[in-house]
């Protein structure tokens, strides 16, 4: 791209406490507002490449940006818009996610655990098929126990009994890809990180024979919607 891009790092809400700082590029950064929130944007010349030095880069400039915000959004590497009006109008479309994913991570910072080990054998899973129904009911019914799989992670359950009312939010995506069994997305009040990260101290990195491995705090980058299509 050789057309200059309004660039997106993050939405936010309020003032910030401080400057916004640089970007990718050292450009200066600036605010457009979007009614109840405001997008922070740079004009960085080209969209950037990506690449481990790009993410880390842009993390970077959203960590710093998350200490100026009450509430912040990452937004994802490389949304970029040919210019102010288009990327106005394609938040447009999303205000109402963007103001309650917003509301949501206020005061929060990312926990992200990740599980390694041997999956619950489908044997152990409770069996909720009503006995009674047809080959229809009974389809549905595998296909939703197979879709709250694919959304959990029972392998930690007496561990997420004791996390759970640290957090604001979870977002549990199951991959079963080698020995990780899945990834927790947990939105914690900034003011309950310590006890968090005490009860996983308490667990000493492994539940029930399964190793977990814990990095943060983030910002929330798991819990915001995304604006390009």
């Amino acid at each position: 791209m050789t057309a200059p891009v309004m660039y997106l790092y993050a939405l936010v809400t309020g003032e910030p406490s401080g400057p916004l700082g640089d970007g990718l590029a050292g450009e200066a950064l600036r605010l457009v507002h979007c009614g109840a929130f405001s997008a922070v944007v740079g004009e960085p010349g080209d969209s950037p490449r990506p690449g481990r030095a790009s993410l880390q880069a842009q993390d970077a400039v959203v960590r710093s940006l998350a200490e100026r915000f009450g509430a912040l959004l990452p937004a994802r590497f490389g949304e970029a818009f040919a210019d102010e009006a288009a990327l106005v109008e394609r938040i447009a479309g999303r205000a109402s996610g963007i103001a309650e994913a917003l509301a949501l991570v206020h005061g929060c910072v990312q926990m992200t655990l990740r599980v390694f080990g041997d999956p619950q054998p489908l044997s152990e899973v409770p069996e909720r098929a009503d006995p009674d129904g047809g080959p229809g009911t009974r389809y549905l019914e595998a296909r939703r126990q197979e879709w709250e799989r694919s959304r959990s992670l029972p392998e930690i359950d007496p561990l997420r009994e004791t996390l759970l009312p640290l957090l604001r939010a979870e977002r549990i995506e199951r991959q079963e890809a080698g020995r990780l069994l899945g990834t927790a997305y947990h939105l914690v009040p900034r003011e309950r990180t310590g006890a968090y990260l005490a009860a996983l101290e308490k667990a000493g990195g492994e539940i029930g024979g399964r190793k977990i491995s814990a990095s943060g705090p983030w910002p929330p980058y798991a819990f915001g919607p995304e604006v390009s299509p």
